[in-house]
Formats: structure tokens, C-alpha cells, sequence
């Protein structure tokens, strides 16, 4: 079954008349034409337009401008918008492809479901693999010196974790942080501060402290 496009061309082929002679006579620009033949009247302003130039195409033509006009009505439709597309591409509009069904509610509740639990997952392999969080704020450089013969270490940790100092164990608070008081020698004292969590893994913060007593 031949389109609009279809006839006029094939019309106008057999009858050996070019484009610039069917602008000519009819007033109607190639670019025109050539859309009106091919069928693309997507490029046109209206319904109103594509049907005045058919009418004036097929009289100049010898054709029943009644005939095309009704193949045109049969093989196309009009948007909203008054853009002429095939009836094929509007009828989808009216009834929509994708349908919410109580499957696919089922089927995205356990994609959900399982992507929560992967991401559970992850983050517990990543909490047992790390070692635990263990910061200390005074001494707060490696290496320092003082004249007391007693130092508080402050620090944090996480509070489910064992935090000993040199091999003693302290008491965290809810916060997880700690304070130790360590009594001095003279010269240079080690402090060792180790922080053990659940799954085994330690991190492990070593100062030293100069002691240098007063004169």
C-alpha cells in the first residue's frame, strides 16, 4: 500500500516534470516538495499547511486531491502540538508501554532487600579487616620533655575495644575515651599504647617521654 509521498513521486516521474518546474508552477519551495515526498512532515508547520500543499501538489499532478487527502488522513495523525507523525508513533501515547504490576513491586522489594544486605555485608568485612581506631592527645608528639614525675596519657579509642598501656589494661567511658597516669623515671620512658578489637586486628601507638627532674 503506496503513501502520500509514494503517489506524488511516482506521478510525477512518469509524467518527466522536475522539481523546479512543479516549484514553479505551484509556488510550493523544493524543500517541500522533496518533505511532501518522502513522506517528512515533521518539518512542516500544521496539519492545516501539509494539507494545502497536497491539495496544490495533486491538482497540479491530474491527481483527486480528495483521494490523497484521505490516504494522508488514513496513513497519519496529529500531537497535541499539532506536529504531524505516523499514527503509529501516537497510539503508543495513549496507552502506555511500562505497567506497574504487583510482580515488579515484589521483584523491586528484593532487589532492594538485597542490595541492603550487601551493603551489610561489605561493611562488616570492612570493619573486622581494618585494624581499630586509636588516637592519642597528649603526649601529643612522638617525643617529648618534661619535668614532672608523672604523665596522664589521654587518648580515644573505640569503645568495644581492649586498650592497654604498656601491657595495662584501661577503662574507657561511653565515649570510648580513656585517661592513664605513669609514673616517671629519669631519662627516657617507652609508653606503649595498644588498642585490640573484637575480631583480633591492633593498633599499636608508641611516645617517649623525658623525664628530667628539677634542681
Amino acid at each position: 500500500m503506496k503513501t502520500v509521498g509514494q503517489i506524488l513521486q511516482k506521478t510525477r516521474l512518469e509524467k518527466k516534470i522536475t522539481l523546479e518546474q512543479v516549484e514553479a508552477k505551484t509556488k510550493i519551495r523544493r524543500n517541500i516538495l522533496i518533505s511532501l515526498e518522502n513522506d517528512d512532515f515533521q518539518k512542516l508547520n500544521s496539519p492545516a499547511s501539509v494539507k494545502g500543499f497536497l491539495k496544490t501538489y495533486a491538482e497540479f499532478l491530474g491527481l483527486s486531491p480528495e483521494n490523497i487527502l484521505a490516504i494522508f488522513r488514513r496513513d497519519f495523525g496529529k500531537k497535541e502540538k499539532k506536529k504531524i507523525v505516523p499514527q503509529g508513533l501516537v497510539k503508543p501515547l495513549d496507552n502506555p508501554v511500562f505497567n506497574w504490576t504487583p510482580k515488579k513491586s515484589l521483584f523491586l522489594t528484593i532487589a532492594i532487600c538485597f542490595l541492603i544486605l550487601i551493603g551489610w555485608l561489605v561493611y562488616q568485612y570492612v570493619s573486622l579487616a581494618r585494624p581499630p581506631f586509636l588516637k592519642i592527645y597528649f603526649p601529643d608528639k612522638d617525643k617529648i620533655q618534661i619535668n614532672e614525675p608523672k604523665v596522664t596519657v589521654l587518648g580515644k579509642a573505640e569503645s568495644d575495644s581492649l586498650v592497654t598501656i604498656n601491657k595495662e589494661p584501661v577503662l574507657l567511658d561511653a565515649k570510648g575515651e580513656f585517661n592513664y597516669q605513669i609514673e616517671l623515671f629519669s631519662g627516657e620512658n617507652k609508653i606503649v599504647v595498644e588498642a585490640l578489637s573484637k575480631s583480633g586486628k591492633k593498633t599499636r601507638i608508641e611516645k617517649s617521654v623525658f623525664y628530667q627532674p628539677a634542681d
